[in-house]
């Protein structure tokens, strides 16, 4: 195990260099992010029973903090994700030339996708403020700046619901948030982003900069389904539609009339594609973010018209009914 702070930031300055290589693949990224993600969970105990309990909330689950830490082992994930935050703060920087803020809603314990981005740059080009709303990954991202003599950068910490959150200041460059699930179900990543939406300059950058959930029919002989039809393209410009169209912070989502014909042994799934921005994409089976999911319908073959509408209640997600 290393030991000294010098020792630990030498290495992660080392993973951070191959993750945020412009290639999509190359033989020191898988190896980078898993030397990352073992170096994190090296120093910290996520091994309690509390450590795996999702919290509810208003808008969908917040994942409990083994289940975060996990995801920082993703290897496609971590990269698209961290280079997307690199290169933004990068570009804001040449454009605006003064510090970048980055408000990170959904830290995790290890804030991993802050890590790469705060070894390459300096404290007075960015500055980070987290949100997090499970009080021990709170306490681990604090020992994780600690152990990591990082302080420099963190400009504030709130343990806070960021569905809900007040911004206290519209002085922020990026949001960056990471609290989803494929199809954009059970985790508040669409609350998190119109709240914080709604609160900041249209000109703010928000990360990832599209989501987008497809219908499709797939019989699994073939290698990817067939798309049907885009249900939701959840982006800067649908935000701000949401956001335009709804009293308060009682969002109301477009539905979509869908005609479908299925033959026997044909399944209806939801596929998720994910531009972080521009060159950092998650499609199909990159990550866990891009499995196919099952569409629950009580229909088989034949043809079909279905009413599509995301609802926030009583859990995120999809809601698909024969009309």
């Amino acid at each position: 195990m290393l030991n000294t702070k010098e020792e630990l930031r030498t290495s992660l300055l080392q993973f951070s260099k191959a993750i945020l290589r412009p290639e999509d693949f190359h033989d020191q990224l898988a190896p980078a992010v898993m030397a990352c993600s073992d170096l994190l969970f090296s120093n910290f105990s996520l091994a309690g029973e509390d450590a795996r309990k999702h919290i509810k909330t208003a808008h969908g689950n917040a994942i409990g903090t083994f289940w975060a830490a996990r995801c920082s082992r993703e290897v496609l994930r971590t990269q698209r994700f961290s280079r997307a935050l690199y290169n933004s703060v990068s570009e804001a920087l040449k454009q605006h030339q003064k510090t970048i803020h980055v408000l990170y809603a959904g830290t995790g314990p290890f804030a991993t996708l802050a890590l790469p981005v705060m070894m390459m740059f300096k404290p007075e080009e960015v500055q980070f403020t987290f949100l997090e709303i499970n009080s021990e990954s709170i306490e681990i991202v604090k020992q994780v700046i600690d152990l990591l003599d990082l302080h420099n950068y963190i400009k504030d910490i709130h343990q806070c619901d960021a569905s809900v959150w007040e911004v206290p200041s519209p002085d922020i460059d990026i949001v960056i948030s990471e609290t989803m699930y494929t199809a954009l179900k059970t985790e508040p990543q669409v609350a998190i982003m119109l709240n914080l939406a709604k609160q900041l300059p249209e000109d703010t950058i928000f990360l990832p900069e599209e989501i987008t959930v497809s219908l499709c029919r797939w019989l699994h002989k073939d290698k990817e389904p067939e798309i049907l039809a885009e249900l939701f393209r959840f982006n800067k410009p649908l935000i701000h539609s949401i956001i335009n169209n709804s009293p308060g912070k009682s969002w109301v989502f477009p539905d979509r009339q869908i005609q479908v014909s299925l033959l026997a042994n044909e399944q209806l799934y939801y596929a998720t594609d994910i531009r972080v921005n521009d060159g950092n994409y998650l499609t199909w089976n990159d990550s866990s973010l891009n499995i196919p999911e099952k569409v629950k319908v009580y229909f088989s073959e034949g043809d079909r018209s279905l009413n599509c509408k995301y609802s926030l209640q009583p859990i995120p997600g999809f809601r698909i009914i024969e009309s």
